[in-house]
């Protein structure tokens, strides 16, 4: 069985519908979103509907939560907190109530689902720091935890008696007796300098993750950010990967 974890795609359509081609080509069995289905982009209500019709299976992100009740823009910069205010406008009521009632988190036998931090996923914090990567694995008891939140992906090990970060490329075998936290990165605006989205790919049959980036339409994506009147700053980050 394959599933298939996103996050952060940030009503990017052209980047979302570029992963789940590769998704299709992969022959995912399952989607699971991590949240931010809206924020920076353009097109936040085909994003939704996308989301939907892929998987029931998607929390909550903090620009989603943003974007419904208008609450919590004192932690946005100026770019984040015009996007969300964007957004806001342009979302009708069943997009609303569809995003305000997303979980904070899922937990099943072997993972732990969540946007940002797991030890308190509501205040969204960042997991960054080894001490960040350490409180998150303590948080939780499954073998896996998958998270979102800082576009950043990063795979984590826990072998019982130190944590170290996982950089080989490729698929990633899963150790018995040994855990994981892996931060999945971004579909719609990566910030690890790589400009291409990125995604998960967990083969539950061979017991593997696996990073993988995509390549998409991003000059597409940036003419509708530039052409919906949203700050220009956000479109050009996209080709920067940051």
């Amino acid at each position: 069985m394959y599933t298939a974890i996103l996050s952060d795609i940030h009503a990017n359509l052209e980047a979302l519908d570029a992963v789940c081609r590769v998704g299709d080509e992969r022959r995912i069995d399952t989607w699971v979103c991590l949240g931010d289905i809206v924020g920076y982009g353009a097109d936040p209500g085909l994003c939704i509907g996308r989301t939907r019709a892929l998987t029931d299976q998607v929390l909550l992100g903090n620009h989603d939560d943003a974007a419904t009740n208008l609450l919590n823009l004192e932690h946005f910069n100026k770019y984040a907190r015009a996007a969300a205010l964007w957004t806001a406008a342009r979302l009708n009521q069943d997009e609303r109530n569809y995003l305000a009632n997303l979980p904070l988190f899922r937990q099943h036998t072997d993972a732990f689902y969540v946007h940002a931090e797991p030890h308190n996923p509501g205040s969204w914090g960042y997991v960054h720091s080894h001490s960040d990567v350490r409180a998150a694995l303590e948080a939780v008891s499954t073998q896996l935890c998958f998270i979102g939140h800082t576009h950043q992906p990063f795979i984590y090990v826990h072998n019982g008696f130190k944590i170290a970060p996982i950089t080989a490329s490729g698929p990633v075998e899963i150790k018995a007796g040994q855990r994981y936290l892996v931060n999945i990165g971004s579909i719609g605006q990566p910030r690890d300098g790589d400009a291409r989205s990125c995604f998960l790919i967990w083969d539950q049959g061979l017991g593997t993750i696996e990073l993988v980036r995509v390549e998409y339409d991003i000059p597409a994506a940036q003419k509708k950010i530039i052409e919906a009147g949203l700050p220009p700053f956000l479109a050009q980050r996209l080709e920067l990967g940051h």
